[in-house]
């Protein structure tokens, strides 16, 4: 039952082949679903990680026997036949399973209000009128709204793909699908449907802490996305987060392929406007005519390809950066259920999730809690007597910009005493919220900004790369700054892959990786990826 976290193969282990039909730059969800389609479509295909284990913010971790994953939380679509369900049975060939989180999957503790995130619409929209009967008409109308925004996502997909064809249905596909409300910021949308500031917060919360950002810049559609995401439920790997990668391997290797792991890229190769190949830290050459970055867009642009006019460095200078964040990663005595730790996730705000992204004083956010160990039913064969799980709060950019570029190994003695200060006020709200682990926790670790940058290379150590603003998307009247971010880059022969592409989290990089293999694949080989992922949705679901 016990497998190891680390996935990939380390560089060191033997030679890389001078050549690959594609090479992909960075091993999140969004680049190993670019790499499986292209292998799926009998490409062979190189992925280059330069962490020590794939997977990006999928990837799991052990410390003195503990383990924690890092980026996985939930996730939803998972149903027989839904969207994610059939993109997952795609890439992994079903081997990757997944186990429901539950009913209910969200818990808001707002100020003194507590509020619950049942599954389906109907219980959900039952649970807000039963706790605020005078807005029931707005309730109604706010849940239609959503309804109807259900196709603005797949629209802006399709919107950013090549070709005249396809951009010709992308724009009568949004033109019947995107309302004008989509488009609009999410907290004025609610606001003109609801008086009650207390049921505003209980609807906005989840968006403000899972994208990261405040509910007066995050678009309408992006809350939408959220609310039919989890429509029927959330789910969790089976096995920890770590499944996810791992599950991947299997299809890149059959094609001739391979992820390699401790394996940096220091650029990529240009012949003219022509992308060739990357060169690895080593020196190391690798040719291929495809390559793909899903290593975002800042360090795709800044490092990978500098100084090529019209590459798009010059535009990211006035695009924002997401939200910084710390992560507290705790290690407590006890089984999950002995220590009460909920197979929910369980966000905590003072009452107001914008404050804080608004430019309130506090130098924190509310509070995400996550306990994987209480919803991998694996857990306590692999852990008996252990438990795990992880507090994350954003944190102000300039909290941590003195201590951007110092050596891992020799830290600012001021840098280690805000760590403990920040480690100190997360367990306490641990302790506050779940009582029963005061006195429980054995070992804890503070992740930071400087750590996310390290290990994903996006400035400032953001969660989601660039914010995924109004700005960003356009408010329908004017271009969206991010508009140009495309997955097909002005570069020949180079992709982009992963969040910055679209959105942000599990589904928006995935979307993302879906995107570039489009783009980097011939017609018949997207006729194939299609039609493949299509099966999907007639194929005997898969079991959990």
């Amino acid at each position: 039952m016990s497998r190891g976290v680390l996935v990939g193969r380390p560089l060191a282990a033997g030679p890389v082949a001078d050549a690959y039909d594609a090479v992909v730059i960075g091993s999140g969800a969004g680049g190993l679903t670019t790499a499986v389609c292209l292998a799926r479509q009998g490409r062979r295909v190189a992925v280059f990680e330069q962490h020590h284990t794939a997977g990006g913010y999928t990837h799991a971790y052990r410390r003195r026997g503990w383990e924690w994953d890092v980026g996985i939380h939930y996730v939803g679509q998972l149903g027989p036949r839904e969207p994610v369900r059939m993109v997952s049975d795609y890439l992994t060939g079903g081997a990757l399973r997944w186990t429901p989180v539950g009913d209910p999957y969200d818990e808001y503790r707002l100020a003194d209000d507590v509020h619950w995130a049942p599954v389906g619409f109907s219980a959900r929209r039952a649970a807000l009128i039963a706790r605020f009967p005078t807005e029931r008409t707005g309730i109604e109308e706010l849940f239609r709204l959503i309804g109807r925004c259900r196709a603005v996502l797949p629209a802006l997909a399709l919107g950013r793909l090549s070709g005249p064809v396809v951009r010709r249905l992308a724009r009568l596909l949004r033109a019947a699908a995107v309302p004008p409300e989509a488009l609009r910021p999410a907290r004025e949308v609610v606001a003109e449907l609801v008086r009650d500031e207390r049921l505003r917060q209980a609807v906005l919360t989840q968006s403000a802490l899972l994208l990261a950002d405040s509910t007066s810049r995050l678009p309408f559609f992006l809350l939408a996305v959220l609310f039919e995401h989890f429509r029927t439920g959330a789910w969790y790997p089976v096995g920890g987060s770590a499944a996810i990668a791992r599950a991947m391997l299997d299809p890149i290797r059959a094609a001739g392929g391979e992820v390699f792991v401790r394996a940096p890229v220091a650029r990529i190769t240009l012949d003219g406007t022509r992308a060739t190949g990357v060169v690895l830290a080593d020196g190391t050459r690798v040719r291929a005519p495809v390559v793909v970055s899903a290593a975002g867009a800042h360090h795709t642009h800044r490092t990978l390809v500098p100084d090529l006019p019209g590459a798009g460095a010059d535009r990211l200078e006035d695009m924002r950066r997401g939200s910084p964040f710390v992560v507290l990663f705790i290690g407590l005595d006890g089984d999950p259920e002995e220590l009460g730790l909920p197979r929910h996730n369980l966000m905590a705000t003072d009452g107001d999730c914008d404050t804080f992204f608004d430019g309130g004083d506090a130098r924190t956010s509310g509070h995400f809690l996550s306990f994987s160990c209480a919803k991998d039913p694996t857990w306590t064969t692999r852990h008996p007597g252990r438990s795990t799980g992880e507090i994350l709060t954003y944190v102000r950019p300039e909290l941590f910009a003195p201590f951007h570029g110092s050596d891992p190994r020799d830290r600012d003695p001021a840098y280690l005493a805000l760590k403990a200060e920040l480690t100190a006020e997360l367990l306490e709200h641990l302790h506050r919220l779940l009582p029963r682990t005061r006195g429980r926790v054995a070992y804890h670790e503070l992740g930071t900004p400087l750590t996310a940058e390290r290990f994903t290379r996006w400035p400032g150590g953001s969660l989601y790369g660039l914010a995924k603003d109004v700005a960003a998307f356009g408010d329908g009247h004017r271009p969206g700054l991010a508009d140009w971010l495309r997955p097909r880059t002005g570069v020949q022969g180079l992709y982009l892959s992963g969040q910055d592409c679209l959105a942000g989290g599990f589904l928006g990089a995935v979307t993302g990786g879906l995107l570039a293999a489009h783009e980097a694949l011939d017609r018949t080989g997207r006729a194939r990826l299609w039609t493949g992922l299509l099966k999907q949705a007639v194929r005997p679901p898969s079991s959990w």
